[in-house]
């Protein structure tokens, strides 16, 4: 990271540990990068920038003491190998640039080749997939691979999960979207699989810095990076008021396509299968009932892109007795 970047993200992160500015109004007032090359002279020119600012009033003493302690976490995160994106900066993924509300600072740790895919898919769902959904996800997630798609989630139980073990097992790159600071995996149990994202070229990224723990409005918000880092979002397994439904209503809003694994018969009366019929019965989400169904997905969002598909040449079928297999 260069020290104009230090800066601005610095000035960022200081606006928004005053009371009742978040990070819309911050990227207001910090509308461009800061230029300065230390950080003494970078609180000055945030101090400039504030002064022009009449909708809020900002004692001096609050505004330095939340950039010192705003340098003691940038510098704790650098420690543990984070970087620190503010919207200006170079490095900053383009999709997060366009959707309606991005993060005023990205924090990534490993490998940001992800972040910048050509083709990038969001693979989410329930943390408590049912076995048919199990399948579907690792699936999913080694064809999307086999696709050339950096795979998005949350790293969460289930859905999350199995999507990231398969992307690891097939040699993809990962993207893990998390609610809470770097210095943390959470759920625990996970930590072993983002080890392993991050061996393999993967990345972990947050809108949160250094010691925020996670809360439950954090995990809502998650679901707009996830969509806004893809392409497209794939539900593999959601019920009608779960977090997926919640990522789906992002997707639509980021006009990001949106597609849902479709259940066989057998699988139709579960819960867990009750937000995909619901996605699908109203027009939101492309019906998935096969892999082949999947590959012709893909195949759609590759040309969309500008690229020669992999498999153009293969016909689209919906032959709904076919099943998912590993």
């Amino acid at each position: 990271m260069t020290l104009a970047a230090t800066a601005t993200v610095t000035a960022i992160l200081s606006l928004m540990k005053m009371e009742n500015l978040g990070r819309r109004t911050a990227l207001k007032i910090v509308d461009g990068p800061i230029e300065e090359t230390d950080l003494a002279s970078g609180f000055e020119a945030l101090e400039m920038r504030v002064s022009r600012w009449r909708d809020h009033h900002f004692p001096l003493a609050e505004l330095r003491a939340a950039w010192t302690k705003s340098v003691a976490q940038l510098d704790q995160g650098r420690n543990d190998g984070i970087l620190a994106l503010s919207f200006h900066d170079e490095g900053y993924p383009d999709r997060l640039r366009n959707i309606p509300d991005p993060p005023a600072i990205l924090f990534v740790k490993g490998k940001s080749d992800g972040l910048h895919s050509a083709l990038s898919l969001a693979v989410v769902g329930t943390r408590e997939p049912t076995s048919f959904g199990m399948r579907a996800a690792r699936s999913s997630a080694k064809t999307a691979v086999e696709f050339g798609f950096a795979i998005v989630s949350g790293l969460a139980h289930g859905c999350d999960a199995l999507a990231h073990d398969e992307c690891v097992e097939s040699g993809g790159i990962g993207t893990a979207v998390l609610a809470h600071g770097l210095d943390k995996v959470y759920p625990a149990e996970n930590r072993k699989l983002a080890q392993l994202l991050l061996e393999k070229g993967g990345c972990l990224v947050s809108e949160y810095p250094f010691g925020v723990k996670p809360i439950r409005r954090a995990f809502a918000e998650r679901n707009r990076l996830q969509c806004g880092l893809s392409d497209a979002v794939l539900v593999i397994e959601t019920d009608i008021e779960g977090g997926t439904m919640r990522a789906a209503k992002f997707a639509r809003a980021q006009k990001r396509e949106l597609a849902c694994i479709e259940h066989t018969e057998r699988y139709l009366d579960k819960d867990n299968a009750k937000g995909n019929q619901k996605l699908i019965k109203d027009g939101w989400a492309i019906p998935i009932p096969n892999t082949e169904a999947l590959n012709c997905f893909l195949n759609r969002l590759i040309l969309a892109g500008g690229n020669s598909a992999k498999k153009a040449n293969e016909q689209c079928v919906d032959e709904r007795q076919l099943s998912w297999v590993l």
